[in-house]
């Protein structure tokens, strides 16, 4: 799968970071949302930094990790989304769809870990 692939992980958890960004601006900005926006923005990015750390890794082990750090932050951003749909915070149907799309990205990268595991973690690394 090539790396722009709007369908390939790296792609679509870019795509993913970007419209989290464009759903946060639709909620109030007040002093008990900034920490949620804050924390959903950075759980949301670190899905894709961590995707781009993972494929320029020099190791199945280093490959690993960072698909385990991504799926860590998709797990975050589900929940934060989580809160966010649960409080009616910012637009809902945004919400919804980036839910669903954090629900999808972390079973991706739970497949992704575990196959590379299952594989071994000595070598060279393997690109999804």
């Amino acid at each position: 799968m090539k790396r722009n692939d709007p369908k390939g992980i790296d792609e679509r958890s870019f795509r993913f970071y970007q419209r989290v960004l464009e759903f946060v601006e639709t909620i109030p900005n007040e002093p008990k949302t900034k920490r949620l926006i804050e924390q959903l923005a950075g759980s949301a990015g670190s899905v894709s930094a961590n995707r781009e750390e993972a494929a320029s890794g020099g190791s199945r082990r280093e490959f690993a990790h960072f698909n385990e750090v991504a799926l860590r932050s998709a797990n975050e951003s589900v929940k934060w989304l989580r809160a966010c749909a649960g409080r009616r915070l910012g637009d809902r149907r945004q919400c919804t769809e980036l839910l669903d799309e954090a629900r999808q990205l972390a079973r991706i990268l739970a497949k992704i870990v575990i196959t590379t595991k299952a594989k071994g973690l000595d070598g060279a690394p393997r690109s999804t």
